[in-house]
C-alpha cells in the first residue's frame, strides 16, 4: 500500500532539492527531509487506497483493501500515524519546512476527498505534491534556487504527463466511480497526445539549466538519457496508446525522473 519505491523516490527527492540549494547539507538534514517525504507519501499511497478502495475492487481487485487482506479503518488508521511520523520529522526541520508539508498534506487530503474526480484538476494537484519536495529541501536547508525552481517545474510536468496516461490504464473504474479523467472522458489517443505533449514539453525545459549556465557540463549526459526515454516514451504513446503500454510507460517514467534527478544532482555540486 505504501508504494514503497515511490516513497524512496521522494525521500530522495528531498535531499536532492537541499544539495542543490547548498553545498553543505547536515546529515541530520538530509535524514529528516528524507524520512518527511517519504513518511508522507506513504500516507498519501495509503490514504488514496482507503477512499479508492470501490474504483480500485474494479481496476486493482488485488490490491489489500478489495482483496479484503486489510480492512478500510485500518487502513485509515495506517495512513493517520505514518502522516503523524512525518510531522514530527518536519516540525523537528524548521517553520518553513512544516508548513511547506502542511500544504502537501492539505494538497494531498483535498485530492483524494474529492479532486481526484476532476481530471487534470485532480493531476494537476498530484503533480504539485511531486515537485514540492524538492522546493521543502530547499527551505530546509537555505532558500530554493533558480535551478532548484527549473527542476520543480520539470518534475511537475513530468508528473502530470505521467498521471495523464495513468488514466488510460483506470478508465473502467473511473468511468463506473464519475472520475472525469481526460482518458475517461476524451479517450485514450487524447489522453496519450496530452501525457506526450507534457513531456516534450519537459525536454525542452531540461535545456534551460545549460543555458542559464545553472548547471556544469557533468549535467549533460545523465539529462540526455532521461531527455531521449522521455521522447522515446512519448513515441511509444503517440503510437499505441493501449492500457498495457500506458501501464508500461508510466512506469518507464519514473526510471526517466530518475535520472533527471541524478542529473541535476550532479550538475549543480
Amino acid at each position: 500500500m505504501m508504494r514503497l519505491p515511490n516513497c524512496v523516490m521522494i525521500g530522495f527527492a528531498v535531499i536532492v532539492g537541499e544539495l542543490i540549494s547548498s553545498t553543505t547539507v547536515p546529515v541530520r538534514s538530509a535524514f529528516y527531509g528524507f524520512m518527511t517525504g517519504f513518511l508522507l507519501l506513504a500516507a498519501s499511497m495509503v490514504l488514496n487506497d482507503y477512499f479508492d478502495r470501490e474504483i480500485d475492487a474494479i481496476n486493482e481487485p488485488k490490491r489489500p483493501i478489495p482483496a479484503g487482506v486489510i480492512k478500510p479503518a485500518e487502513a485509515f488508521s495506517f495512513s493517520f500515524i505514518l502522516g503523524a511520523f512525518g510531522f514530527w520529522f518536519a516540525a523537528n526541520s524548521g517553520i518553513a519546512a512544516l508548513i511547506i508539508a502542511f500544504v502537501s498534506v492539505i494538497i494531498m487530503i483535498s485530492y483524494n476527498s474529492g479532486i481526484k474526480k476532476t481530471g487534470l484538476l485532480g493531476n494537476a494537484f498530484v503533480s504539485t505534491n511531486v515537485a514540492i519536495p524538492f522546493v521543502y529541501g530547499g527551505f530546509v536547508v537555505a532558500s530554493p534556487t533558480w535551478s532548484l525552481g527549473i527542476f520543480s517545474l520539470l518534475a511537475f510536468l513530468s508528473s502530470m504527463g505521467r498521471e495523464i496516461i495513468k488514466g488510460i490504464v483506470d478508465v473502467p473504474g473511473d468511468t463506473a466511480k464519475g472520475v472525469k479523467s481526460v482518458a475517461a472522458t476524451r479517450g485514450p489517443a487524447q489522453a496519450a497526445k496530452y501525457g506526450a505533449g507534457l513531456f516534450i514539453a519537459a525536454v525542452a525545459l531540461s535545456a534551460a539549466p545549460l543555458l542559464l549556465a545553472l548547471v556544469s557540463n557533468y549535467y549533460i549526459p545523465l539529462v540526455a538519457i532521461c531527455d531521449i526515454g522521455f521522447l522515446l516514451t512519448a513515441y511509444s504513446l503517440l503510437t499505441n496508446s493501449s492500457p498495457r503500454n500506458a501501464k508500461r510507460s508510466k512506469n518507464y517514467v519514473l526510471v526517466w525522473m530518475t535520472f533527471g534527478m541524478l542529473a541535476f544532482l550532479i550538475g549543480a555540486i
